[in-house]
C-alpha cells in the first residue's frame, strides 16, 4: 500500500509533515516508498504512447542495444522526448515530488538524469546490482564529514509509473535493507554474483509494484534487477535521479576534500559541474527551447531542475547519449535511434 495525497496536499504543493517524514523513513529504512496518483492521466498516456512508438523504432534496427547487451535482453534505458508537448510540468516540476525530493536530499537536491525504463515483453533476467556505490568508501571518510556508517544516501531514484506495474508485466526484484550492505563498500563491480551468503542474508526478494501514475522513491544503493515481463505490452516508465546539493560531480558523485577555489566557483555558479577531467563545465541536461515554459515556475522546495535549452536548428536526439553529459546528443539533423 502506497502513500496517498489530499486535496489539500495538492492544492498546497507539499506533503504534510508527518506523512512526509514517513514516507523519507521508509526510504532510509526500507530503501524505497510508493506515492500513489501524483502525476495525470494526460501525462501518462501520451509518454506511454511516445515510448511505444520509439520502441517500435528502437526494434527496428534489428539487433540489441548495448543496454541489453551488457544487462539483459528486453531491457531499454530508452531515451525519453525531449520537445513539447512530451516535458510536462507534473513529470518534471512536480511540486509533490520535489517535496519528497528535498525531504531525503536536503537543500539544494538538484535533477541529474531523465529518462525511460521499458521492459519488453518476453525480456530476460538481468544481473542483481545496485545503482550507485556509497559516497564515503570507510567509517572514517564519513566521520570526517560528520556523516553516520553506513552512510546515508546522496542520490535518490524515482520511478514514475505511466501504467500500473505488476509482477506480470515485470515489477522490478528487489532486495529490501541491502543499501546498508557495507561489504560492498570496496567492490570493483556493482553486480553482486556468487555470494549467495549475501542473498540470504537480505533475502528474500520483494518486488516493486507501483501503481498507475504513480511514484516509487529509491534508495538507488538498494539492489535490484530487471526481470522477465510475461504481460502483453511493453511496461514503461520514468527513470528520474536527483542528487544531493553537496554531490559536485556531473554524474552525482561526492568528491569528498574538494578544491576551495573550485567549490566557491561551484557554490556561485549552480550550472557548474565537475566534469571526468576535473575541470568544470556545464552540467545542465538538455532540452528542446519549446518547452522553457515548463520549468519556468520556481520548485517550492528549492530543488534545481538543472536544465538548459537548444535552439532551432540544432535539435535535442533523445535516442542516444542518455548516459552523457546532458542526457541526450544535439544534432541538426533528423531525430532517429541510428548512431551515425
Amino acid at each position: 500500500m502506497g502513500y496517498q495525497i489530499t486535496a489539500t496536499e495538492r492544492a498546497d504543493g507539499a506533503i504534510a509533515p508527518e506523512k512526509l517524514a514517513a514516507i523519507v523513513r521508509d526510504i532510509e529504512t526500507i530503501g524505497f516508498a510508493v506515492v500513489e496518483d501524483i502525476v495525470t492521466v494526460e501525462s501518462c498516456d501520451m509518454l506511454m504512447g511516445s515510448v511505444l512508438e520509439d520502441v517500435e523504432k528502437v526494434r527496428a534496427l534489428g539487433k540489441p542495444t548495448r543496454h541489453e547487451e551488457n544487462t539483459g535482453p528486453g531491457h531499454l534505458q530508452l531515451g525519453l522526448r525531449r520537445h513539447a508537448p512530451y516535458v510536462r510540468p507534473d513529470l518534471v516540476a512536480n511540486p509533490l515530488i520535489e517535496c519528497v525530493v528535498a525531504g531525503v536530499l536536503g537543500d539544494g537536491a538538484w535533477l541529474g538524469f531523465y529518462n525511460g525504463n521499458v521492459n519488453c515483453v518476453d525480456s530476460g533476467y538481468q544481473p542483481l546490482h545496485f545503482d550507485r556505490p556509497y559516497s564515503w568508501k570507510s567509517p572514517e571518510d564519513a566521520a570526517r564529514d560528520g556523516q553516520s556508517w553506513p552512510p546515508p544516501m546522496t542520490t535518490l531514484s524515482c520511478s514514475i509509473a505511466f501504467d500500473e506495474i505488476t509482477v506480470a508485466n515485470g515489477a522490478t526484484e528487489i532486495y529490501p535493507g541491502s543499501q546498508f550492505e557495507t561489504e560492498v563498500v570496496t567492490w570493483a563491480t556493482t553486480r553482486i554474483k556468487d555470494r549467495p551468503d549475501l542473498l540470504e542474508k537480505w533475502g528474500p526478494p520483494s518486488r516493486m509494484t507501483i501503481p498507475a501514475r504513480s511514484v516509487c522513491f529509491r534508495d538507488p544503493r538498494m539492489w535490484h534487477r530487471g526481470v522477465p515481463n510475461t504481460g502483453i505490452r511493453a511496461r514503461a516508465m520514468i527513470a528520474a535521479t536527483y542528487h544531493a546539493g553537496k554531490c559536485k560531480n556531473w554524474r552525482g558523485r561526492y568528491i569528498q576534500d574538494l578544491d576551495p577555489a573550485l567549490s566557491a566557483r561551484l557554490d556561485a555558479d549552480p550550472t557548474l559541474r565537475v566534469m571526468d577531467d576535473g575541470q568544470l563545465g556545464d552540467g545542465r541536461m538538455v532540452f528542446q527551447s519549446d518547452v522553457r515554459e515548463v520549468f519556468d515556475a520556481p520548485s517550492l522546495h528549492g530543488v534545481n531542475r538543472n536544465v538548459r535549452f537548444v535552439e532551432d536548428p540544432e535539435r535535442v536526439n533523445h535516442f542516444l547519449d542518455s548516459h552523457q553529459l546532458g542526457g541526450a546528443r544535439i544534432v541538426r539533423g533528423a531525430i532517429s535511434p541510428v548512431d551515425a
